[in-house]
Parts: C-alpha cells; sequence; structure tokens
C-alpha cells in the first residue's frame, strides 16, 4: 500500500507506479506501507502531524515492527504533543488583541468622564491596551 501524505490517500490504485505521483494531487511525497503493518490510519495521521518527513515516518513503522510496545510510548508521547500544540492554538485565536498594536495586555474598565462630553455615557465599558493606550468598545 501507498501512502500520499500531501493528500492523504491511502487507495494504492489512485498511483501512478512508474513514477510514483498521487494520481489524485499530483504529489510525489508518497511512502510504501507494507501491507503487513496493520498501521491504522489514525495513526499514520498522528505521525503526519509530527513530522512530513518519509524517512521519520517509515522509521516509525519499522519501529512498530520491531518495538511495539517502545512504539506506543511514542505515539502516545507525540497525541500528547498535539494536544497541548492544538490547547495553545486555541487559547490564542481566544485571546483579544489590540487592534492597533497586537498587544495581548488588554484592561477592562469603564469609560470615565470627558471633558467634552462630561459624564455623558461614562458607564460604558471600554477597553484599553495597556501597551499603545488605544481605546475601544468591546
Amino acid at each position: 500500500m501507498y501512502w500520499c501524505i500531501n493528500c492523504d490517500n491511502l487507495v494504492s490504485s489512485n498511483f501512478d507506479y512508474d513514477k510514483l505521483i498521487c494520481k489524485r494531487c499530483d504529489s510525489s511525497n508518497i511512502i510504501n506501507i507494507p501491507d503487513d503493518i496493520k498501521m491504522t490510519v489514525g495513526e499514520l495521521m498522528t505521525l503526519r502531524e509530527i513530522s512530513m518527513d518519509n524517512n521519520f515516518l517509515e522509521s516509525m513503522i519499522h519501529l512498530k515492527e520491531k518495538d511495539p510496545i517502545e512504539y506506543q510510548l511514542k505515539l502516545s508521547q507525540f497525541k500528547t504533543q498535539i494536544q497541548q500544540q492544538e490547547t495553545s492554538r486555541a487559547q490564542a485565536v481566544n485571546t483579544v488583541k489590540c487592534p492597533r498594536c497586537g498587544s495581548a495586555n488588554i484592561t477592562a474598565g469603564q469609560r470615565g468622564f470627558s471633558l467634552l462630553t462630561g459624564f455623558v455615557g461614562s458607564g460604558r465599558t471600554v477597553n484599553r491596551c495597556a501597551g499603545c493606550g488605544h481605546k475601544w468598545k468591546p
């Protein structure tokens, strides 16, 4: 069985065997997975998220053959690493940032008194950037 790393194609009939190019995405980033390995698609996807290097994937396939316990330990470490990366990405997306300078050092508070408007609108909440002092509505 062959696996195209670019489009996650595991169907060996979609390959040009003479050139080893995926017919679905025209990629040459293909590895050969022996049929007797019994590696799941989930395992392959986990390994792909860790590294796109063909040598790494082939090494992990050989490790599964030779030492399945060590392979499972490494795979669980990789899954933990991937979960931590996804968590940090989700936190970065949900972080409020200043639209002017991009700083994440933001405070929220009351608008306050103004010489122009007096107390009109002073109860409204505004975000303030501690980096550049920019104020905006939340």
